[in-house]
């Protein structure tokens, strides 16, 4: 199977995990004239990726083969445990990159760490820190003629270094190179060996290592990193192409947590960034249910999102606006307070058995599978009332029939439209709530009568909505005991065993603890921050 891999997916496996134990330490590395492999990874590539250090990194990720879900996932591949699978594949590698012991006694120093450059199409090449330059030499050589049938090996002084090529018998190019330079190997493979020579040469101001825009994100971001990886342009990749000069990636693996950060820098004014700037806001957690599984929280200015709300509706309601000449800004955002919070819940009567459901309101309604309620702070009560009897004539222009009503001596908009209800709303005093369906939005009222208590969001996690801009929290927990939850019924015919499977999958990704995501800037950078929380074994 790996003779048949692609020459990228090869050459990250010579890097990261194609070293055999073989050999005596005889000849040292010499001392590394540069600290990073950044140095000889050029600024321009399509996307880099270095690891400071290759040995903290492969000791974090073996914590991860203790997770009930990896030992769920090993066990399909007919592997007793995590560990014995992964184990498995150490040995047909030749190294533990578990262990920073294994990579020394292969030849690799995985303190200097490791970086891999990504050129277009299917070329790459990494860099490699070198503790032994004669084991690694031996290991490479071992790995040429087994994974690739190149047992014809030559060696040469090139500037920069010294190559060492491995090809296949009358083969017109060399399959594999290592370029050793100042402590460090370039590792190239087919075409692109003729050209490690070129990056051991970098001029400095053009390599990664003085990348002004990485540099710049690298400050900005938490020092603790295991990794980073560096997109210029985007490149398509979390931002669409050509809306940035760069998108820089940082990720650290914690004790009970894995989290992304990314940087890129706003190619707008710092006004238009007004909408990611922090502001006082009131606690309102409190007004939402308890079983709330997936809860946002926005902490900026609402007026500032005059430019994105059409972003967020959908063109249909924003045709349906602009028609009616509705001022979305002037009639609602700029009556909102800072604070708008969230919330969704799993139905107790959602329907599953016809698998996951469409993602288009349009031909489906949302609400048959979840439960919603939003509560935001208006600025002057009076002018929620004023706003709220504008909407039924906006609201028949993208087919929603929304009808004043009494709801327990209390005036509502009931919605509804040809799928069924739709999120309705109601002004108490100064709160707005916009809940579905009706039941939601009657306890929401009731709880409206008073002071917000508590939070639907456990007390650990609460901190991801404190800090950021936008701060959200997926509860893993509380929604698989949601799912749990559900009678037989809700999974269709069958439904027994269905259900026994999808609680067996769930118990299997019980040490997954949530997800949490914030976005907020900082000096003129727009940054956001991804967990993934997981429970320590």
């Amino acid at each position: 199977m790996l003779r048949r891999a692609s020459p990228w997916l090869l050459l990250v496996l010579f890097v990261f995990a194609g070293c055999s134990r073989c050999g005596d330490k005889q000849t040292s590395a010499p001392e590394a004239k540069s600290s990073t492999p950044a140095r000889y990874l050029p600024r321009d590539a399509q996307a880099s990726l270095v690891v400071p250090d290759l040995g903290s990194l492969g000791e974090k990720l073996a914590r991860f083969q203790n997770l009930k879900l990896a030992n769920f996932l090993a066990q399909l591949q007919n592997a007793q445990s995590a560990e014995a699978y992964v184990s498995s594949v150490m040995r047909q590698v030749g190294v533990d990159l578990r262990s920073r012991q294994a990579m020394e006694a292969a030849g690799i120093e995985p303190a200097r760490g490791a970086g891999v450059a990504f050129l277009g199409g299917e070329q790459a090449f990494s860099v490699l820190g070198v503790k032994d330059e004669k084991v690694l030499r031996d290991t490479f050589a071992k790995l040429a003629r087994g994974r690739l049938g190149a047992s014809v090996s030559s060696e040469e002084k090139v500037p920069g270094g010294t190559l060492v090529t491995f090809a296949r018998p009358n083969a017109p190019q060399p399959s594999l190179g290592l370029l050793f330079t100042e402590g460090f190997v370039l590792v190239g493979a087919g075409s692109l060996v003729p050209r490690l020579s070129t990056y051991a040469t970098l001029p400095p101001e053009k390599s990664l290592a003085q990348e002004p825009l990485l540099t710049a994100s690298l400050k900005r971001l938490p020092a603790e990193r295991d990794f980073y990886a560096f997109l210029p342009g985007g490149i398509g990749f979390l931002v669409p192409a050509g809306a940035t000069q760069a998108v820089t990636v940082t990720g650290s693996l914690g004790e009970g947590a894995v989290t992304l950060r990314v940087d890129t820098p706003w190619p707008d004014t710092q006004e238009s960034l007004a909408a990611l700037a922090p502001r006082q806001a009131p606690e309102l957690l409190g007004y939402l249910p308890e079983d709330s599984f997936l809860v946002a929280r926005y902490r900026g200015e609402p007026s500032q999102l005059g430019g994105l709300w059409p972003y967020l509706v959908g063109p249909y309601v924003t045709r349906a606006v602009q028609q009616g000449n509705f001022d979305m800004k002037a009639e609602v955002l700029d009556k909102l307070r800072p604070g708008v919070v969230a919330g969704v819940s799993l139905s107790p009567n959602a329907q599953l058995g016809g698998g996951l459901p469409a993602l288009d309101p349009r031909r489906t309604n949302p609400f048959r599978f979840v439960h919603l309620v939003a509560v935001a702070e208006a600025r002057e009560s009076a002018d929620v009332s004023s706003t709220l009897e504008k909407v039924p004539p906006i609201a028949r222009r993208f087919g929603a029939e929304v009808e004043p009503r009494e709801l327990e001596g209390q005036r509502i908009y009931f919605t509804s439209y040809r799928q069924g209800e739709g999120a309705h709303f109601a002004a108490v005093g100064d709160k707005v709530v916009l809940a579905a369906p009706q039941a939601r939005l009657q306890a929401a009222l009731q709880r409206l009568q008073g002071k917000p208590e508590g939070s639907p969001v456990a007390q650990e996690l609460r901190g991801a909505l404190q800090e950021p801009v936008l701060g959200v929290v997926l509860d893993l927990r509380r929604l698989s005991e949601a799912v749990k939850e559900l009678p037989s019924q809700a999974w269709g015919i069958g439904g027994f065993a269905i259900k026994a499977t999808t609680v067996r999958w769930l118990e299997a990704m019980d040490d997954l603890r949530a997800v949490t995501l914030g976005l907020s800037q900082k000096e003129k950078a727009v940054q956001a921050e991804l967990t993934l929380w997981v429970v320590p074994r």
